[in-house]
């Protein structure tokens, strides 16, 4: 009797048990009701914390996936929402709101062509509703302006600059952006510099994930003064990269070809060279790599080149490192360090290539970028900028200061 007792109590605390464990597993209905509860407050993080619970307990399905990307997407997770967002898609391939999140996680990853390839086969209807257009004469307007505060102004004065960018889409597979540039700088005791430059890329989409991008830059500088009449240096640059690129990475080796040309008439009190900076004419390469990799919502950028001059032939080694956290869509910071040690150079595939007189020895960079409306974006650039010269004999530095706006059409 006794054994009998033991074997049903023994029954009975089993039953228990896993009746206690069925009702603390999720089910669907305490899933949904969670997730609109938490979705309804914006309350991101709770809702990816109880959508992540669902998935690792096999409960998924296209609301789950549509409400997990676009949280993810809020937050500035936009890798993970891609992920969640394709996910949605395996339930219905023609889900618009999917649609419409991955066209904004793709822009805002820093794949812009890749966004405007896959919008390009949307059906109309959603096409609309994210203002699409295949091909677009003007896509959006930059504009950005500022001052490089000198550390020896009575020597090497403050710069100012200007820079006007027009960014045209002529097919969904092709981007051209275009820029021209002015800088003013005293140098010396009675110097002026005038630089100006323009700048063209295209952006050509070979195939989902790769990217090539050729660029040119033709900049002339001029100057006056008593110690050099008729000051002029002429520049071309070409670049190429090609960027393979996949959810939250990027890969892209760099090439960088440039000639340059200084001429000008010294004053009879100058002599030869190097006091009188007799025309003369330089060639050289930049080649390396570069990389990107997004762990949720920090972005780390890094590239290493060599660069090689004709008049030394000797080869430099430039690196920057970086750091973006987006916090939403609408707010990021950068931080980044540069070394250079150098002139004359490009760094990465930017549109600024450096070739003022003084070589660069480093920079550090922090970044500030705010969606304000709809679409346009303001940011704000503070460098420090350590330089050497030789004319001077001196170490020097710039406090650089730059404001701009993009705003899209």
């Amino acid at each position: 009797m006794k054994k009998a007792a033991v074997l049903i109590t023994t029954i009975l605390l089993g039953v228990v048990i896993q009746d206690g464990f069925a009702q603390n597993k999720p089910d669907y209905l305490s899933i949904e009701a969670q997730i609109q509860e938490t979705y309804a407050q914006r309350n991101w993080w709770k809702v990816l914390k109880i959508s992540q619970l669902s998935i690792n307990n096999q409960i998924d399905y296209l609301a789950l996936r549509q409400r997990a990307g676009i949280a993810s997407f809020l937050r500035g997770d936009f890798g993970q929402s891609i992920v969640h967002l394709n996910a949605a898609r395996h339930f219905d391939h023609r889900d618009s709101v999917a649609q419409v999140y991955l066209y904004y996680n793709l822009l805002y990853d820093g794949r812009p062509a890749e966004a405007v390839a896959r919008a390009d086969a949307f059906p109309t209807v959603v096409q609309q509703r994210l203002g699409f257009r295949a091909r677009q004469f003007i896509t959006s307007l930059n504009l950005e302006s500022g001052i490089k505060v000198s550390s020896v102004p009575d020597q090497v004065g403050n710069a100012t600059y200007l820079t006007i960018g027009l960014e045209h889409r002529l097919s969904p597979f092709m981007h051209l952006y275009q820029s021209l540039s002015r800088l003013s700088q005293g140098y010396g005791t009675d110097i002026h510099l005038i630089q100006l430059q323009y700048f063209i890329r295209t952006d050509l989409r070979l195939s989902p994930g790769w990217l090539v991008s050729p660029a040119f830059h033709r900049f002339s500088v001029t100057g006056t003064g008593t110690a050099m009449t008729g000051l002029q240096q002429r520049g071309t640059v070409f670049h190429l990269n090609l960027t393979r690129s996949g959810n939250e990475w990027k890969v892209f080796p760099l090439l960088t070809y440039s000639q340059i040309s200084n001429g000008g008439t010294p004053s009879p009190d100058q002599g030869p060279p190097p006091g009188g900076g007799i025309p003369n004419k330089e060639s050289q390469w930049q080649i390396g790599l570069g990389g990107e990799y997004a762990i949720h919502r920090v972005r780390f950028q890094g590239s290493y080149e060599l660069q090689n001059k004709s008049l030394t032939s000797t080869w430099n080694p430039l690196w920057s490192l970086n750091a973006v956290f987006t916090s939403s869509p609408k707010f990021s910071i950068k931080a980044g360090y540069g070394y250079f040690q150098t002139t004359n150079f490009l760094e990465s595939t930017t549109a600024i290539y450096n070739n003022v007189p003084d070589p660069t020895r480093d920079k550090t960079t922090l970044l500030f970028n705010v969606g304000v409306g709809k679409r346009t974006s303001l940011y704000l650039l503070g460098q420090y900028e350590r330089k050497g010269s030789n004319i001077l004999n001196q170490n020097y530095h710039y406090l650089t200061v730059t404001g701009g706006f993009i705003i899209p059409f």
